[in-house]
């Protein structure tokens, strides 16, 4: 009866610790593409909302929960403002777009970073591209046209995460609007400016650039940086206009992208893998029981250690002379000098209840009459310790000499 009990412990123990490994096995990583400024996972903007007064100081920098052309606006906005949006796709209703359109022909800044433009594409005679010779695994890599900030060695990225371009009409009216400020490893331009009235459009096909996840990267988080350094010192309005229908369609959209593609993102956790086969999960199974009998059976000592007391030993003198010999071997007399005048002043206060702030001949006749010393001695040795505080370095005669005159003091007390 008392064997059945302990394989009933056995298993009650066993069972136990398989809900605890479940209850508290760490969280799976949440992959969704968000680019929300509060999300912490790999695809959110949380790190790049958070460096942008060091982009753009002495700006005010403005979390706007609407599109700042929506008729839901009730905010003046400035006369001259910059646009932040980043997505992985950009969808306005045509309302908006000429609202938006009208925002930058008055001389203001927009800065989307987006894998497609709805609408916009068109108005601005545009549109988006993948590069179609990489393969599965290959990694793709972008960088900036401009000299001056162009890196030796190019931006690195997944092939998912970069691998759209932009395919600009050619037309003359085109090549006066569109300037390329960045380009892939295939020569695509994948970071334009366009000319709009009084304003500017800057366009970014790598939104995931701007993520968590890539700017924590080698020194990835420079590409940000630097594309955003384009806009004007204006005040900076991100778009958090991001509803659960959007973000849901923009998951679905790239997961068929990426299943097109040939991707997997699905990550099975090693748990579940071993669960799911018969023969490991006995064996996990197995495993388990046969460390919680080893732990109950042999965990236990089979006679308790007596420790040894030892008796405490008072090693303050110990201490006191290891630190003044390490100071004399370094010929460090200044640094003795100094502690021997802090216990000195130490020793009067504390012997005499004299304050030791300030050292005059009121003090000093003080002293005096406390100490029984005269008074011509009581100078003699102020007068020497204000020599030593006032030099940068003194001879190890002239701290004998201290030292001498500190000690008299106390034996004649």
């Amino acid at each position: 009866m008392k064997q059945h009990r302990i394989y009933l412990v056995i298993l009650l123990i066993t069972i136990i610790g398989f809900i605890l490994v479940e209850i508290y096995k760490p969280k799976p990583v949440d992959w969704t593409p968000t680019f929300s400024n509060k999300d912490k996972i790999p695809y959110g903007c949380e790190l790049l909302y958070k460096v942008l007064p060091n982009i753009f100081p002495n700006q005010k920098i403005s979390d706007e929960k609407v599109p700042i052309f929506s008729k839901k606006r009730t905010v003046k906005l400035p006369p001259k403002s910059n646009y932040l949006y980043v997505f992985s796709y950009f969808r306005v209703d045509s309302l908006s777009l000429v609202k938006l359109l009208d925002y930058v022909q008055k001389g203001n800044s927009v800065f989307i970073a987006s894998e497609n433009f709805f609408g916009l594409d068109d108005t601005l005679h545009f549109q988006t591209s993948y590069v179609k010779d990489l393969a599965i695994n290959d990694s793709a890599s972008i960088n900036f046209i401009n000299p001056t900030i162009r890196k030796l060695s190019n931006y690195k990225y997944q092939n998912q995460a970069a691998d759209t371009y932009f395919d600009i009409k050619d037309s003359t009216k085109n090549r006066k609007l569109f300037t390329i400020l960045g380009k892939n490893s295939k020569g695509f331009p994948n970071f334009i400016r366009v000319n709009f009235g009084k304003g500017m459009f800057f366009l970014n096909s790598v939104p995931m650039a701007f993520t968590n996840f890539y700017m924590v990267k080698n020194d990835n988080a420079d590409y940000a940086f630097k594309a955003l350094s384009y806009l004007p010192e204006q005040p900076i309005f991100w778009d958090e206009y991001v509803n659960k229908m959007s973000i849901r369609k923009s998951v679905k959209s790239i997961s068929k992208s990426r299943e097109a593609k040939g991707q997997e993102d699905v990550q099975e956790s090693p748990f579940k893998f071993i669960v799911s086969q018969p023969a490991l999960k006995w064996a996990y199974f197995i495993t388990l029981s046969a460390l919680l009998i080893y732990l109950i059976f042999e965990g236990k000592r089979r006679q308790r250690i007596i420790p040894i007391m030892e008796i405490p030993k008072n090693t303050s003198l110990q201490f006191v002379e290891t630190i003044g010999s390490l100071y004399y071997n370094q010929k460090d007399h200044k640094t003795i000098a100094e502690k021997k005048i802090t216990h000195f002043l130490a020793y009067i206060r504390t012997k005499f209840y004299l304050k030791t702030t300030e050292i005059d001949q009121e003090f000093k006749t003080d002293l005096s009459n406390k100490s029984g010393i005269s008074l011509r001695e009581i100078n003699d040795l102020f007068d020497y310790i204000s020599f030593v505080q006032n030099n940068n370095y003194i001879a190890e005669n002239q701290l004998v000499i201290l030292n001498e005159q500190v000690e008299n003091f106390y034996k004649n007390v």
